[in-house]
């Protein structure tokens, strides 16, 4: 009987480390990336383009990417504004979906499924494909980020983090984020002091989640590189962009219990701010 129990105990070990192996293999597995005919929909790690006359043309183009939550029914109205936006003044959008493929519902908190590392790899991945693209300027990629997008876009504009997920790879030309954090739990930089690309960072003065007192320090040592464009918008909680969950309240990873507030004066001039900022490089 004890053989029985200790066979029974090895089968179910070894199933669990298949099954271990099998979930790393998963979350690692890059990203598959496609171009769609229509402009119309919000399909994951799918390139859109503007309606065009002209065959030739080159678009500049911006990586769209979510929240830790991912994209959501919730959330989905607001990214698909954003998309629409960039898409109506001449911008071909890639739809970033980190998750889905991955089997990851959401990549909240202290401990994520996604790292910083594999986020920042896929952004290289993309920026990579879409160098290839025919129709894209590959000298005009961007990236526009929402909380943990905006900080796995500010992550990739890091030297030291090119050199260890990206070498060799394309890289967006600039990235724009709105209300993500400079710091995470005490000591991981989002927003580092290395960063060698022009960043957008804007901030919400009520934001409990992602507090931009955080970003002072990282600011101070900035100061002198002329890379980084930040705006701090007063009354502004965390997602003051987002529609769709207005009202929302939730315990933040950092511990704070935080509520969301559609302002819609923040959300414009957010959109003017970023548009400038992409337009400012030709």
């Amino acid at each position: 009987m004890r053989k029985i129990f200790i066979l029974l105990a090895l089968l179910l070990l070894s199933g669990c480390q298949t099954n271990s192996v099998k979930s790393r293999a998963m979350l690692e597995s890059p990203l598959v990336f496609k171009a769609s005919e229509s402009t119309k929909g919000l399909a994951s790690n799918t390139l859109y383009f503007p309606e065009s006359t002209t065959a030739e043309v080159k678009f500049p183009t911006v990586i769209l990417m979510h929240s830790c939550a991912g994209i959501t029914p919730k959330n989905r109205g607001d990214l698909e504004r954003w998309k629409n936006l960039l898409m109506n003044n001449g911008y071909a959008v890639l739809v970033m979906n980190h998750l889905s493929s991955r089997g990851v519902p959401v990549n909240c908190g202290r401990f994520k499924s996604l790292g910083q590392g594999r986020l920042v790899r896929d952004v290289y991945d993309a920026t990579d494909f879409l160098s290839k693209q025919m129709r894209v300027d590959a000298n005009r990629i961007f990236t526009l980020g929402f909380s943990l997008g905006a900080m796995t876009g500010s992550s990739a504009a890091s030297r030291s983090q090119y050199s260890y997920n990206g070498s060799g790879k394309t890289r967006p030309r600039a990235v724009a984020g709105l209300y993500g954090g400079c710091v995470y739990g005490g000591a991981m930089y989002w927003l580092d002091t290395d960063i060698d690309l022009p960043v957008l960072w804007l901030m919400g003065g009520k934001d409990q989640e992602a507090p931009a007192n955080d970003c002072q320090n990282v600011f101070k040592r900035l100061r002198n590189k002329n890379l980084m464009k930040s705006h701090l918008y007063p009354d502004a909680t965390h997602c003051w962009d987002c529609m769709g969950l207005d009202g929302f309240s939730k315990k933040a990873g950092n511990g704070n219990y935080v509520t969301y507030r559609y302002n819609g004066e923040y959300t414009r001039d957010s959109e003017r701010r970023v548009l400038e900022f992409f337009n400012s490089f030709k």
